[in-house]
C-alpha cells in the first residue's frame, strides 16, 4: 500500500487545526435581508418543470445544452481526467456564523446529498470548512501563506493566482486518487516510491479504454462566503448554491449564463434577474444525480456521456417552452 511521506500527512492533520484556529472568530452579523429566511424551505422538490426563455428546445438543442451543462459543472480531476466525487461522507461545516445558521446550512447541504446519492453519515468527520467573512481575500491569503496545500492541486508560482477570491461564494478543492483502500492526494511535487502500486497508473490500467481501474475523489474543500456580496439572498438559496458547489467541482459554471438553468447563476451578472433560479434547478439535481450514479472509475469521457444521457431523458419531459409545450421533436 502506498503511503504518503510521514510529514506531509502530520503537516495535513495540524493544518486543518490551524485553519481552524485561524478562523476562530466572533460570528459575524450578516446583513439582514439574508437573515430573514434561515427557516425558509432552500428547496421546491415539487416543481417538475423549469421554464427557458428564449427559443424552444428540439431534441437536438436540447442535447446541445445538457453535454454543455456537464461541461461547465464539472472540472476535470489533473491526473486521470476523471469527474471528481465524494467517496467518504459529506460532513460540512459552517465557520463564522450563528449556531442556527450554520445548523440550516450544513442540514441541508447534507440532506441534497443524501437526494443525489452522495454518502452521507451522522457523526462524520469534517472535510468542508464554509468560512463566512467580509474580509475573504485576508481569510485567503493566510490560507496562501500558511496551508497552501488546502487550495488543492497547483505549483508554488501559482498560489497567489489561486487563492485569489474573485467570486461571492468561491471554492478550493483537495482532489485525490483512490485505488481499493489506498488514497494518493493529488500533488504536482509527489514523488511515488518504488513499490508504489499507482505509480505507473495514472493513465489508465492495462491500456483499457473504458476504466482506469481508480476513482477521483474529493479529500478537502474549503469554501469562502464573502458577506458583502451575499445582501438580499435568503439562506435557503445559499444553502442550494452552496450544496452544488461542494457536491461537484464546477469547472466555468460560476460566473456564467448556461442555457439550462443552474442556481451557479445567482450571483452573475451575465444572467438577466428574471432567468436565475434561487434553489437547485432540476438540471443541477439530473446532474447531480447523474455524477453519483456513474461508474466512478470509468473513464472521464464516458462519465460525461453517461451523465449527459441520463440529464437527456430526465429533461425531456420536464423542461418546458414558454408557451407551456413540450419540447418539440427533432
Amino acid at each position: 500500500m502506498m503511503r504518503m511521506a510521514a510529514g506531509r500527512a502530520r503537516a495535513h492533520r495540524v493544518g486543518m487545526a490551524a485553519l481552524l484556529l485561524l478562523l476562530s472568530l466572533p460570528a459575524l452579523s450578516l446583513p439582514a435581508a439574508a437573515q430573514t429566511a434561515a427557516d425558509t424551505p432552500a428547496t421546491t422538490d415539487s416543481t417538475p418543470t423549469v421554464t427557458i426563455t428564449g427559443n424552444r428546445f428540439t431534441v437536438e438543442t436540447l442535447t446541445q445544452a445538457t453535454e454543455g451543462f456537464v461541461q461547465d459543472h464539472g472540472h476535470p480531476s489533473p491526473r486521470l481526467n476523471q469527474l471528481t466525487r465524494w467517496e467518504r461522507p459529506v460532513c460540512p461545516q459552517a465557520i463564522n456564523v450563528p449556531a442556527d445558521v450554520a445548523a440550516f446550512l450544513t442540514t441541508r447541504i447534507k440532506t441534497v446529498a443524501g437526494q443525489v446519492g452522495a454518502p452521507t453519515r451522522d457523526g462524520c468527520k469534517r472535510n468542508i470548512e464554509i468560512i463566512f467573512s467580509d474580509t475573504p481575500q485576508a481569510v485567503m491569503d493566510a490560507v496562501a501563506d500558511k496551508r497552501s496545500f488546502l487550495l488543492g492541486y497547483h505549483f508554488v508560482n501559482q498560489t497567489k493566482t489561486v487563492s485569489k477570491v474573485t467570486q461571492a461564494i468561491q471554492a478550493w478543492y483537495v482532489t485525490a486518487v483512490r485505488d481499493g483502500a489506498t488514497t494518493v492526494v493529488d500533488d504536482p511535487y509527489y514523488v511515488p516510491g518504488p513499490n508504489d502500486p499507482l505509480k505507473d497508473q495514472f493513465h489508465g490500467n492495462g491500456g483499457s479504454r473504458l476504466s482506469h481501474d481508480m476513482t477521483s475523489v474529493f479529500d478537502n474543500i474549503v469554501v469562502i462566503v464573502d458577506t458583502t456580496k451575499i445582501e438580499g439572498e435568503t439562506f435557503g438559496s445559499l444553502a442550494d448554491y452552496l450544496a452544488m458547489l461542494v457536491l461537484a467541482q464546477p469547472a466555468s459554471a460560476v460566473g456564467q449564463c448556461n442555457p439550462l438553468p443552474s442556481i451557479l447563476s445567482l450571483f452573475t451578472d451575465a444572467c438577466p434577474s428574471a432567468q436565475r433560479v434561487r434553489s437547485l434547478s432540476p438540471a443541477d439535481k439530473a446532474y447531480l444525480e447523474g455524477l453519483y450514479s456513474v461508474a466512478p472509475d470509468a473513464v472521464g469521457s464516458l462519465q460525461r456521456a453517461t451523465i449527459a444521457t441520463h440529464m437527456l431523458d430526465s429533461l425531456k419531459a420536464g423542461v418546458t417552452a414558454p408557451d407551456g409545450g413540450t419540447p418539440a421533436a427533432k
